[in-house]
């Protein structure tokens, strides 16, 4: 097959779909088929614009970003217009930015179009703006909508509708598409893949990050916004009192990590005791995963994906979002009993192979054949 990728960020931009895209051009490219991909690029933050060669012998377009968006989504039209004339499927990864111009240029061209949806873009602008305070599930029921957040949702709802396909990374996921009037035949699950974390001894990994050996390391790891809960958690650490075992008084260190480097980040979830994730919102938690792979016992929510990889009281605990009394309980459950913490992290560990990258890649692959016209 020949697939245009048309995402809206990828590396040396940071963050899930752009690691997500490269990994999905270089494996699909080892598989024998053709990749090129379309993405924007700040041209402060980056000197890459126009076309090049990627690592994975792909091509990579990219649109240098302008502050009158039409613009830049027009030029990103033109470009999947020009390079989606040979190809025999188009995939986006976001609804709005990358998957209205691809949306709009495969109907010109006549062409499949699949679409990744990983999200409700137009809530997390609702948020970040300020024009709501409600988490994701009760926005979906809000009888109106703020005039720009209206329209964003109003596209990318379209774009959902109009595609061939529409792949979600969590059945949480699936059922909010569908809620949006999306037919259910045309949305598939495929979760997301994670890439295990570098092994490091505990030891070594405190000992390079001046953890002491009488602290208790809780980790959280996410981006720096409302839902992610992390004040509540803060509050909850900072009153902890936990008891002296064996002799040895524990202190309470929490370790909240949100634009940090991924070495320090493979470090800290090596050095770390527990994992948290008090969140009100995870379409699929990527963090999560990784947690689990470095062996970290996790507590979080109940809400979104995150009961379909945590089963309470096996893998992990879930607790509701910001209640701190259950996450001070779990917290403390888990920390007088280490041989509960190692049964936790050992029946997580057991799960991971749902979330291997050839696998993936292998449903991804099969899902843009159907696509494809025989």
């Amino acid at each position: 097959m020949k697939i245009l990728i048309c995402t809206g960020i990828f590396p040396p931009e940071a963050g899930g779909p752009a690691t997500y895209s490269k990994s999905l051009a270089e494996k699909l490219i080892k598989r024998g088929h053709e990749v090129v991909v379309i993405t924007y690029v700040t041209r402060i933050s980056s000197p890459l614009t126009g076309e090049d060669k990627g690592e994975g012998d792909f091509s990579i377009v990219r649109i240098t970003r302008s502050w009158f968006k039409p613009w830049h989504y027009y030029k990103y039209f033109k470009s999947v217009k020009k390079h989606g004339k040979d190809a025999d499927v188009l995939y986006a990864q976001d609804p709005v930015s990358a998957g209205y111009p691809a949306l709009l240029a495969s109907k010109v061209l006549k062409k499949p179009f699949l679409i990744k949806i990983t999200g409700d873009y137009s809530w997390e602008r609702a948020m970040g703006r300020k024009f709501t305070g409600k988490l994701i599930d009760e926005f979906q029921k809000l009888p109106s909508y703020p005039k720009p957040i209206r329209k964003m949702r109003n596209i990318q709802i379209h774009v959902a509708k109009s595609a061939d396909g529409v792949i979600a990374p969590s059945e949480y996921l699936k059922r909010l598409i569908v809620g949006w009037g999306v037919k259910e035949k045309r949305v598939r699950v495929i979760y997301n893949s994670i890439e295990p974390i570098p092994e490091i001894p505990k030891d070594e990994a405190r000992r390079d990050l001046g953890i002491a050996d009488n602290e208790f390391l809780i980790l959280s790891v996410g981006r720096n916004v409302p839902w992610k809960g992390f004040e509540v958690l803060k509050e909850v650490a900072n009153k902890l009192v936990i008891p002296a075992q064996a002799g040895i008084q524990f202190n309470i260190k929490l370790v909240i990590l949100n634009n940090t480097n991924r070495e320090t980040t493979n470090k800290y979830f090596r050095a770390a005791d527990l994992f948290v994730l008090n969140t009100g919102y995870e379409g699929f938690s990527h963090t999560i995963l990784e947690a689990m792979s470095a062996g970290l016992p996790v507590i979080t929510t109940n809400i979104g994906g995150n009961p379909e990889v945590i089963q309470n009281g096996v893998n992990g605990i879930l607790v509701e979002y910001n209640n701190k009394e259950q996450i001070k309980e779990a917290i403390l459950k888990l920390f007088n009993d280490s041989e509960l913490r190692k049964q936790v992290a050992r029946n997580a560990k057991q799960i991971l192979n749902k979330y291997s990258l050839d696998r993936m890649i292998s449903q991804t692959e099969e899902a843009l054949a159907r696509a494809w016209p025989a």
